[in-house]
C-alpha cells in the first residue's frame, strides 16, 4: 500500500508480517528515483507493489538512503542492488563497514532473536563497497536536481543520519523522533541496546528544532506536519522515561521491578488510546524490556565514563 506525502515524496507501507503501519519506506520521485530506509528483506514484496503502483520496479531505483543500518531499516539493501546494481547507497561512516561485512550485525541480532531471524528480516545480502557514498554529516546529496542535505544525528545510533530534503521540506529522521501512529497526537520513544545516548540525543532534537522542517518522516510510522508539537513531545517524554531509568537503577530494585515501572509508566502515558491503538504501538516498539536495557546500558556507560574521569 502506498500514500501520498509531501511533494514528491510516497510512503509506502512494508506490511511487515502483514501488519500496517510498522515500517514505511519512503520514494522520492524525479530523475533519479530514491528510496529512504527500504526496510528489510522479508518486506521486499510490499515494496516492489508500492513501487509498482507508480510505475517502478526495484530496478528504477538510482539512490538509497539509509538513517542508520538496523535491519528493519536497512537489511533489504543488498537484495536491492542485486536488481539494482546503479543504484548509490549512502550511509554513515560509522555504520559503512556492517553493510558491507554484516556478519557482527547478524550476530548481535541473532542473539536477540534466534530461530526468528529469517521470518522476521529475511536474507542479508553484503552491500558492494563500491556502490557506497559514506557520510559524516554536511554533505549535500544532488539526486538528479534534488537536493538531500544529511547531518550526523546520533542519539538512537551513533551511526544515525537526517535528511532534509529541499524539495519537500520533509526530514527524514528515521528512529530519531520515536514512533508514532497516523492520525494520533501521540509520540513513544523506542531505545533499544546498543547506541542510545540521552545527551547525544538532546542534542539532535535540538538541532532538527533549528533545521524547521515542514514535515517529520518517520520510519515507524508516517509524515507529520506539526513538527513543534512531534519535537517538543517526544524531548519530553524521552527525557522523562530517562529519568525514570536512572532513578530505579539508584533505587537498588531488580531489574524486573524496574522494567515493570517503566512498562507502568508507558500504560499510563498511553491511558487516553484505543486498546487497538495501544496493540498498534506495541508492534512499532516491541517488548518495553528491550527499551530499558537500552537506557540502563546508557546510564551505565555514563557513570562508568564518570568515575574513570572524575570532576575536580
Amino acid at each position: 500500500m502506498a500514500t501520498p506525502s509531501p511533494d514528491g515524496v510516497i510512503t509506502i507501507d512494508d506490511m511487515h508480517l502483514g501488519r500496517p503501519q510498522v515500517i514505511a519506506t519512503y520514494l522520492l520521485t524525479g530523475p533519479v528515483p530514491a528510496l529512504v530506509d527500504p526496510g528489510p528483506a522479508s518486506t521486499l514484496p510490499a515494496l516492489e507493489a508500492g513501487l509498482a503502483a507508480h510505475g517502478l520496479g526495484l530496478g528504477d531505483i538510482g539512490a538509497i538512503l539509509l538513517t542508520h543500518i538496523h535491519l528493519d531499516h536497512a537489511g533489504a539493501t543488498g537484495s536491492i542492488l542485486a536488481r539494482s546494481p546503479k543504484a548509490r547507497v549512502y550511509v554513515h561512516q560509522v555504520g559503512a563497514p556492517h553493510v558491507i561485512d554484516p556478519s557482527r550485525l547478524l550476530r548481535s541480532a541473532t542473539q536477540l532473536y534466534g530461530d526468528q531471524m529469517g521470518t522476521l528480516w529475511g536474507e542479508i545480502v553484503p552491500v558492494p563497497t563500491e556502490s557506497l557514498t559514506v557520510l559524516e554529516g554536511g554533505e549535500m546529496i544532488d539526486l538528479g536536481g534534488r537536493t538531500i542535505h544529511a547531518f550526523d544525528a546520533p542519539g538512537h545510533a551513533k551511526h544515525h543520519l537526517i535528511y532534509l530534503d529541499q524539495q519537500s521540506g520533509g526530514a527524514f529522521i528515521g528512529d530519531n523522533g520515536g514512533v508514532r501512529l497516523p492520525g494520533l497526537s501521540f509520540v513513544r520513544p523506542a531505545t533499544p541496546p546498543p547506541d542510545i545516548d540521552l545527551e547525544a540525543w538532546d542534542g539532535t532534537l535540538l538541532m532538527l528544532d533549528e533545521l524547521m522542517p515542514s514535515w517529520l518522516m518517520l520510519t515507524h510510522f508516517g509524515a507529520y506536519s506539526d513538527v513543534d508539537f512531534h519535537i517538543s513531545d517526544y524531548r519530553a517524554r524521552l527525557a522523562h522515561w530517562g529519568e525514570q531509568v536512572r532513578r530505579g537503577m539508584e533505587s537498588g530494585m531488580s531489574e524486573e521491578a524496574q522494567i515493570a515501572a517503566l512498562e507502568a509508566l508507558a500504560a499510563e502515558e498511553a491511558a487516553g488510546l484505543s486498546p487497538a491503538e495501544r496493540e498498534a504501538l506495541h508492534q512499532q516498539t516491541g517488548a518495553l524490556e528491550s527499551s530499558w536495557r537500552g537506557l540502563a546500558r546508557y546510564w551505565r556507560k555514563r557513570a562508568d565514563a564518570e568515575a574513570a574521569c572524575p570532576h575536580p
